[in-house]
């Protein structure tokens, strides 16, 4: 058992993680143990098992067997697994209809965040001129601009990142990696996945892979 009085150090901390669908298991006995601060990048090819696991941390799966902590709390507390944790995912949860100030008055007013710093997160991230467009009239990288402002936004303190780098041209390359950057020194605690270690590797503090559903730490 992983005991109530975790280290205060201690961000994550998970125990033989496991998630099956049918018969097949996507994650097998997953043992990880992350500290407040760092940023650990997951490599592994493709159904490996990296988004199943963003998915449980981030209180939108439940595992089939094992346990696990974030800041403390059990990850069957979802309610407050959701409160420390903020998942930018690669399938962007952003609402096509509504335009892209709407969406972060939206997700603040939802995080109980004050609304003023939105329009200094949109020029960071280059969407100053994209306030009032619908998210349905924006480019794939774009959209993920948006995200990476509500991010700098709302002051979760483990950030999941589902592959940072996708659908962003060189500009937008150079902004993930500011962003990641900026990030690691705010002292906030990320886990990211990647297909582009030359990219994550300049950002991470440690490294891992999952294959076959297996962590291995590196």
């Amino acid at each position: 058992m992983i005991a109530a009085s975790s280290r205060v150090s201690s961000a994550l901390e998970l125990r033989k993680i496991a998630r099956r669908y049918g018969q097949s298991f996507v994650l097998r006995d997953v043992s990880l143990d992350l500290e407040r601060g760092e940023t650990l990048a997951l490599y592994g090819p493709n159904g490996a098992g990296k988004t199943t696991l963003l998915r449980i941390l981030s209180g939108a799966l439940s595992s089939t067997r094992g346990e696990g902590r974030i800041y403390g709390y059990d990850l069957r507390d979802k309610a407050s697994v959701r409160q420390h944790t903020h998942m930018l995912g690669h399938a962007q949860s952003l609402y096509a209809d509504l335009t892209v100030l709407e969406n972060l008055t939206f997700s603040l007013r939802m995080h109980k965040v004050a609304l003023g710093g939105i329009p200094d997160a949109l020029e960071r991230v280059g969407l100053s001129a994209a306030t009032h467009k619908r998210v349905r009239e924006l480019s794939a990288g774009m959209r993920k601009r948006a995200q990476f402002a509500r991010v700098l936004l709302i002051p979760s303190p483990l950030l999941l990142i589902d592959e940072p780098y996708a659908n962003l041209d060189k500009a937008g390359r150079a902004l993930a990696q500011e962003f990641l950057l900026e990030l690691r020194a705010q002292g906030r605690t990320v886990l990211l996945s990647s297909h582009e270690p030359e990219l994550a590797d300049m950002v991470a503090t440690r490294r891992g892979r999952l294959e076959g559903g297996v962590f291995y730490g590196e």
